[in-house]
């Protein structure tokens, strides 16, 4: 699939596929199909603006090329077959995702998300737990327990004591429900919403959450401390530890505290004894962290160390014993670098549904969308607990036939929702009728209206109509190219011979020989010259050769001598500069770089490269010799009509 579609985006540099063109005046006709002067012009400045822009004439040959081909495609049926469809039908799915969505919705999520980055909230809550999915009764208690809990705060009552005592969050036995300092992102959407709605000292109604209800007290606001990286040192003591581990643990906190201060290095203490084990292999280096990513106890005493490489004194948390020492710190970034930051938190439920109801509303604006108030009140009034929890739908068997909702020349009838609820149950919270209908309702109308959207996208995008004909155009050229000519040239053996024996004169190995060089030095005088020749007439066939003629070529402490091995062509132009002997054998030169004796050892003359030593230039020739030949026979085939008068014009146009 990735060869096809990397050959697909090729084949769009060359050409696209036109439309049927209605008006009479085109620019390229192709047997019936044809092409107009703006739609052509469109399709060489989309395909044409990369490094290596081609005339448009040659664009124009390339093009008539291709539409050859597609008809020769299309007359052999490809188009049809399901295998064809089903790969066109995957690349429209592909396609269409982006005219799909709201583009613009994820951008503004961020930039809310940074502004609410910006301040840190120091948050407690009590917890009374109640599923998403818990029945009436058992939601409607959960409910009512929160309300009777809120009540005793607004008599006074303080807010951590009823946490310890009241919340069915385990923690808060230990920190009272203090959450610590918390920021984007940590909290499912609707406890963060309320929080960041809420101001300091505030205690909110009970808020639900999948988890079940809470009631959010806001302590403290203050803006983001940014991010900071530390190493530390753990020993510990977790919640159910007996007193003498406890014990045990400070008394070994405090022994490596003193080590510290007597000079001992942090992480080899940290290496060696801390009890986080994942953090003790790299030294006790823990990854960045900011507010509210850490235990509240640990981040505050991390935070209040102003200068890398200090460390705090041992720092009691639920989970034991810890000396922490700040590494680095990063101040509260600008919005392009904390971008990829909120990026990688933010919930991609979330991001879905945001987007989601974004582009359904821009639909339902476009689209005149309208819903049926009593149609409406009637699924309100009929979604009973039976319906909601128990899946019995009796109450939807005499569903009025009434529309619900209509949009364009589109409409969703009461009993067309009501078999959407029996087969999508499941995607609605249960615990409130109107919220269960309306989460079904929204999830329905997306649905309706994005597959009215891609239905529209040809007529309402014309570049999305002029892509999917690229696709269509490339497929077709590939599968017809690849019968006729990639198979054919891969597995045609007798036709590849066939065409070698026509070119192999164009695949030969130059004659070459293997000699040896033997450059005198000018140093050497006349006299060490011939002294030096005579040597190397003498020893030049011997195994040991160059030892041999090495030794005599030195004279006192100088080597007057260079002897070197290697291959060299007949072309070379030290042979033809030098009038080199084409023959075995020794034989001599002078040039400005002194004496040269070039001793010939073996020649080897001008041969035919074997086929399956040059496949890889003899495969792709025998492919462009096919495909010449069958444009030839295409062009004699179909009838092509080009308005050269009119292809001038746009020439003329773009240069503009």
């Amino acid at each position: 699939m990735k060869i096809r579609s990397l050959i697909l985006y090729i084949c769009a540099f060359y050409f696209s596929l036109s439309l049927n063109a209605q008006d009479k005046d085109f620019l390229l006709k192709v047997n019936d199909r044809k092409v107009s002067a703006e739609e052509f012009k469109w399709l060489y400045q989309k395909n044409n603006n990369g490094l290596q822009q081609s005339g448009i004439e040659e664009y124009m040959d390339l093009y008539i090329n291709l539409r050859l081909k597609v008809e020769t495609a299309e007359e052999a049926g490809i188009h049809k077959r399901q295998s064809f469809i089903n790969e066109l039908k995957g690349y429209r799915k592909q396609l269409a995702k982006q005219y799909l969505t709201d583009g613009e919705a994820k951008e503004k999520i961020l930039k809310k998300a940074y502004e609410r980055y910006k301040t840190e909230i120091n948050v407690y809550h009590i917890l009374v737990k109640c599923p998403a999915n818990a029945p009436p009764a058992d939601t409607l208690k959960a409910y009512r327990k929160a309300k009777s809990i809120k009540q005793r705060l607004r008599l006074g009552e303080p807010f951590e004591a009823v946490a310890k005592g009241a919340s069915d969050d385990p923690a808060a036995k230990l920190n009272g429900g203090n959450l610590g300092y918390l920021t984007v992102f940590q909290t499912p959407m609707s406890f963060e919403n309320k929080m960041y709605e809420m101001s300091p000292g505030e205690i909110s109604e009970p808020v639900r959450t999948t988890m079940g209800y809470h009631i959010i007290k806001v302590q403290d606001k203050r803006k983001n401390r940014g991010r900071i990286k530390v190493a530390h040192i753990m020993k510990a003591a977790p919640p159910g530890s007996t007193q003498q581990a406890r014990n045990n643990a400070k008394e070994d906190i405090d022994s490596l505290y003193n080590l510290l201060e007597k000079g001992a290095d942090f992480a080899n203490l940290a290496s060696e004894n801390s009890d986080d084990r994942r953090s003790a292999q790299n030294n006790g280096v823990l990854p960045w962290f900011g507010s509210g990513e850490m235990i509240h106890e640990f981040s505050v005493a991390a935070f209040e160390l102003l200068r890398d490489g200090e460390y705090t004194l041992p720092v009691r948390t639920v989970y034991g014993w810890h000396i922490i020492k700040r590494l680095d710190k990063k101040v509260f970034p600008a919005y392009e670098e904390a971008k990829k930051l909120l990026e990688s938190k933010l919930p991609d439920s979330y991001l879905q549904s945001l987007t989601k109801l974004s582009f359904a509303g821009k639909l339902k604006e476009e689209y005149n969308y309208k819903v049926n108030p009593s149609s409406l009140e009637w699924f309100y009034m009929h979604a009973d607990s039976a319906l909601r929890y128990q899946r019995n739908y009796e109450a939807l068997n005499n569903v009025p036939g009434k529309v619900l909702y209509s949009f364009a020349d589109e409409q969703c009838s009461m009993p067309d929702f009501a078999s959407y609820i029996r087969q999508n149950h499941e995607q609605a919270p249960v615990y409130e009728p109107a919220e269960f209908i309306n989460k079904l309702l929204d999830n329905k109308v997306y649905e309706h209206l994005t597959a009215y959207e891609s239905s529209v996208l040809e007529d309402k995008y014309p570049e999305f109509h002029f892509l999917m004909n690229e696709f269509y155009d490339g497929i077709l050229f590939f599968e017809i190219s690849d019968s006729l000519i990639w198979k054919r040239s891969r597995n045609d053996s007798t036709g590849i011979m066939e065409y070698y024996n026509k070119r192999k004169d164009e695949f030969t190995k130059e004659a070459y020989a293997d000699l040896r060089l033997y450059t005198i030095s000018d140093d050497a005088g006349r006299r060490h010259t011939r002294k030096i020749k005579r040597v190397i007439r003498r020893f030049h066939k011997r195994d040991n050769y160059y030892e041999k003629i090495m030794e005599k070529a030195r004279f006192g402490g100088d080597t007057l001598l260079q002897a070197e091995e290697k291959s060299m062509k007949r072309s070379n132009s030290f042979v033809k500069n030098n009038n080199i002997k084409w023959k075995e054998g020794l034989q001599e030169v002078t040039n400005v770089n002194g004496t040269i004796v070039v001793d010939i050892l073996e020649i080897h003359e001008r041969k035919y490269k074997e086929p399956d030593s040059i496949m890889n230039i003899l495969v792709p020739d025998y492919q462009e010799y096919l495909e010449s030949q069958w444009i030839r026979k295409l062009k004699n085939s179909y009838p092509v009509e080009l308005n050269k008068k009119m292809l001038k014009r746009i020439k003329s146009d773009i240069k503009k």
